[in-house]
């Protein structure tokens, strides 16, 4: 007699939930919930470049 495979029952209850979660992201229920916007000002006197960090000339 042949065991049948038995997926688990935590696996399939992940598996809809994510797929249940990228279906709201996708339709725009959750459009800002998973993205980030970083803003920043760089000034110039803040940018370190190699030659600064080495001891070379400064500009």
């Amino acid at each position: 007699m042949r065991r049948s495979r038995h997926t688990s029952f935590a696996i399939m209850a992940v598996a809809a939930i994510a797929a249940g979660v990228l279906l709201l992201e996708h339709a725009g229920l959750l459009a800002g919930a998973f993205r980030t916007e970083i803003l920043a000002r760089v000034d110039d006197g803040d940018v370190v470049n190699a030659l600064d960090i080495a001891g070379g000339t400064t500009r």
